[in-house]
């Protein structure tokens, strides 16, 4: 009998289903999307059904692809963080999800704020207080909608939502409880204190678990529906970021993962609880057990380029067109005959306002320094520039909390740019690593399913035999005082602009 494990990744858009075996190889994947509501401008929701749906969907064509039920015996889950979704007893959803970039919750974000310091939510949760984690949400149900939240038996993460269909237990882990606003990272348990300032219960949340630990076998009827053998065991995941750096390797100090799509997420790995006394980045509980993460969010770097893609490089597009290849690549190519420095343009990619670690709602996007010379090119190379700046701003951040910073290794849509990755390395002046897996964060969870059903002595242990690092790209030498130069430009302009609105 093979020994595969499954690795059910619920991101924002859809669910992806992936079979590894226990060296890291796949075996058979399959991706499915679901819908997303907008009742309001700023308001976001989902169907929690419809990420069973979409599971069971791809776990149907994973086995028409050959993989035989039976083979697999460990199953983890890794999701989009902070989404809730309230349950009854039976495990119903009483309404639609809310999801993690919905906005609505302002005001309970004041509200929180006028009952709990900022500091002791962010001493106790290492999280800053925002629409963008799910006590807010809880609380908006809670004020808002007052016979869902007494009819409530459980707040559920997507993670826990599909455990709970897989074995009808209702469990989350640390990872992901320390998304929440409402967990004490630091004793990896609910905390009683903010749980009774926002009265919220604590028997509406689900079992903190250990990430990488066994939760249960499939069910009965969990098997029926999803395809899946009832021998399979159940074993607690993580959040997509946390999993995501499980999933290139980021389980030693020295390491940091960054994922850059729309936005990216910085995670350094750290043995201990590290808190920034100027709450500029962020800390929550690693999958790897004991340890934890510190974490820089910058919201517009990869969609700083597709702006530019959609509203200035039509002739790109076409060019693309024509060759049959991404207008990604044209615009990439065009900024490699760009010099360093792009000849004096600095970029400050803050189109939809500043996260860590200025945190600025009022910032905005930034060209600086443009003459007639300049072409669309020097302007593509100053935005692959002005994101690895910001990128080394955290970076700086993490340097002064005592955080060894040795080396990147990347994942996401921008990684695929081993120009972009070299601009990094040379701005960052630390080498970049990307891996062979593209899909680290479901290999992540992948990692945690085999830790749970003991093929590995530890998650550590599995990361390092299943990652598999590329050959790194260390920073050239000739660009280090272009980019010193550039980096000490872009803080001025920052500090000059930061004060300003533009509304």
């Amino acid at each position: 009998m093979k020994q595969l494990v499954l690795a059910i990744d619920a991101g924002t858009t859809g669910v992806r289903s992936m079979v590894f075996k226990p060296d890291g190889e796949v075996v058979s994947k399959a991706y499915r999307e679901f819908q997303n509501y907008f009742p309001l401008p700023s308001w976001v929701e989902q169907d929690a059904e419809s990420w069973w749906s979409a599971t069971c969907q791809t776990l149907a064509q994973c086995f028409k692809s050959g993989v035989d039920p039976d083979d697999i015996i460990g199953v983890s889950v890794t999701n989009q963080r902070e989404t809730v979704v309230p349950v009854d007893e039976d495990g119903e959803p009483l309404r639609h999800a809310i999801v993690w970039q919905d906005r609505r919750t302002v005001d309970q974000c004041n509200w929180i704020r006028e009952q709990v310091p900022a500091e002791d939510i962010y001493s106790t949760t290492g999280l800053t207080v925002d629409p963008y984690f799910t006590a807010p949400k809880i609380l908006w149900i809670k004020q808002n909608e007052p016979d869902t939240f007494k009819k409530t038996h459980k707040f559920l993460l997507v993670h826990d939502y599909l455990v709970y269909r897989l074995t009808g237990r209702a469990i989350t882990d640390h990872s992901n409880a320390s998304r929440t606003m409402l967990f004490d990272i630091s004793k990896a348990e609910w905390s009683t204190t903010l749980l009774d300032s926002f009265g919220v219960p604590a028997d509406k949340l689900p079992d903190p678990e250990i990430p990488g630990s066994y939760v249960d076998m499939v069910s009965k009827e969990a098997a029926k529906e999803s395809g899946l053998s009832e021998a399979t065991a159940v074993v607690a995941g993580g959040g997509d970021q946390q999993c995501a750096a499980l999933g290139v390797g980021v389980v030693r100090r020295g390491r940091i993962k960054s994922t850059t799509g729309t936005g990216t997420f910085m995670l350094a790995f750290s043995n201990s609880l590290r808190l920034d006394p100027h709450r500029r980045v962020l800390c929550s509980r690693h999958v790897v057990p004991g340890a934890f993460v510190v974490e820089a969010s910058m919201f517009t770097t990869g969609s700083a380029l597709r702006w530019f893609r959609d509203q200035l490089g039509t002739a790109e597009i076409g060019i693309a067109e024509d060759r049959g290849v991404d207008p990604y690549e044209i615009l990439t190519e065009g900024a490699s005959a760009v010099p360093a420095g792009s000849e004096g343009i600095i970029h400050i990619p803050h189109l939809a306002g500043a996260g860590a670690p200025y945190w600025n709602p009022h910032a905005r996007g930034i060209f600086a320094g443009l003459a007639l010379g300049h072409t669309r090119a020097h302007m593509v190379r100053s935005i692959l520039e002005g994101v690895s700046y910001e990128m080394r701003t955290n970076l700086e951040v993490m340097r002064e909390l005592e955080l060894p910073t040795e080396e990147v290794r990347v994942t996401g849509g921008a990684a695929r740019s081993e120009f972009w990755m070299q601009i990094q390395a040379d701005v960052l002046g630390i080498p970049v690593i990307r891996t062979e897996m593209e899909e680290a964060t479901a290999l992540g969870a992948a990692i945690l399913a085999c830790n749970g059903v003991g093929l590995f002595k530890s998650v550590a242990h599995a990361a390092e035999e299943m990652v598999r690092p590329s050959e790194p790209l260390r920073p050239a030498k000739e660009n280090r005082r272009v980019y010193d130069s550039g980096f000490k430009r872009y803080k001025e302009l920052y500090n000059a602009i930061s004060g300003m609105t533009w509304d």
